[in-house]
């Protein structure tokens, strides 16, 4: 059995065609069909024309909130023109195959639970650390979707109690849009040069005020997670007080998401996590919790990372077309 897995992001599409025990044999990716209905459509079936003769189906992973039960995306995410339209009707219609679509975060998740940190768990959390913060929490080896599908969405957890903004969330604290305009503002950087630059725009427009003003012509100097360890790796103060904010507000989520659902692990993912410091600094952070709390050994967590980097959503949409394709 071979699927068609499409992992829709906010700048492409990619594609690959994943067999039942997780092993890609083609892949590649296409600029994202933002624009329209139909355009989401023709790309889904021109690529499924150029692989309909090796594959049976197809696995879509999209941002957004999304009833895997019928398809439809609701809200949320960068594909408003499919708001309130079943994705995998629109699919099947255009290309005659089964089709099955789940959120973005949750496709990571899933791709955990089926060959990934998760598959000898019955029950887990996965943290993805992206430019906000994606997951999922796995119970009895699938997706647990919650009231309006949105169980797991950890960028809404609150790290900063009394804030009551954004600013009060993990979005900002953990996730790299939040870090990268941090350091715009501690730093005086252009938002122009960042890879974000318009949600950097919005961010100021909502935040400034919190911030102090800097003087002198704004630095064209690009923040993105490269840039950022380099700076904690050198002492910069201003990157060293984020990077701490960063490990307080991730020790926090991990540690709230233990006592709430009691996973079996917790799996940390995402680009920030490949960085060789986070794991031994999130441990340290969380340790402090367990030992002046004085929690026994039961009601820790165990956090591992992600083996998965850019094919986790591909891994994660073919195996939630396998759950569905099953029932």
């Amino acid at each position: 059995m071979k699927v068609l897995a499409l992992d829709f992001g906010g700048s492409s599409v990619k594609y690959g065609i994943v067999d039942e025990n997780a092993a890609i044999s083609e892949s590649g990716k296409r600029p994202a069909p933002l624009a329209s209905v139909e355009e989401f459509v023709d790309t889904v079936g021109s690529l499924y024309e150029q692989y309909r003769d090796v594959v049976e189906g197809i696995g879509i992973s999209i941002p957004g909130n999304v009833d895997p039960e019928s398809g439809t995306l609701f809200e949320n995410g960068v594909y408003q023109e499919l708001y309130g339209k079943s994705i995998t009707d629109l699919v099947k219609e255009k290309c005659g195959v089964p089709a099955a679509v789940e959120n973005d975060g949750k496709c990571g998740a899933l791709s955990e639970a089926w060959k990934g940190a998760l598959k000898d768990c019955k029950d887990g959390a996965v943290i993805i650390l992206g430019s906000g913060i994606a997951g999922g929490i796995i119970k009895d080896h699938t997706i647990h979707s919650g009231k309006g599908f949105n169980a797991g969405e950890f960028s809404f957890q609150i790290t900063n109690p009394g804030e009551y903004s954004m600013l009060t969330t993990a979005f900002m604290s953990v996730g790299m849009l939040g870090v990268t305009y941090k350091l715009c503002k501690m730093k005086n950087l252009d938002f122009s040069v960042q890879d974000s630059s318009p949600s950097m725009y919005l961010f100021d427009s909502m935040f400034a005020s919190r911030f102090v003003q800097p003087e002198g012509e704004p630095l064209k100097i690009k923040a993105d997670g490269k840039k950022f360890f380099q700076w904690v790796e050198e002492g910069d103060e201003d990157a060293l007080k984020i990077y701490r904010e960063f490990i307080v507000a991730l020790g926090a989520l991990v540690v709230n998401t233990q006592i709430c659902y009691a996973p079996e692990r917790i799996v940390i993912g995402g680009g920030l996590s490949a960085n060789e410091h986070v794991l031994p600094d999130l441990q340290r952070e969380i340790d402090q919790y367990y030992t002046n709390i004085g929690l026994g050994e039961k009601m820790r967590a165990e956090v591992v990372r992600s083996g998965y980097l850019g094919e986790s959503n591909l891994f994660g949409a073919t195996y939630n077309y396998i759950l569905h394709n099953k029932r």
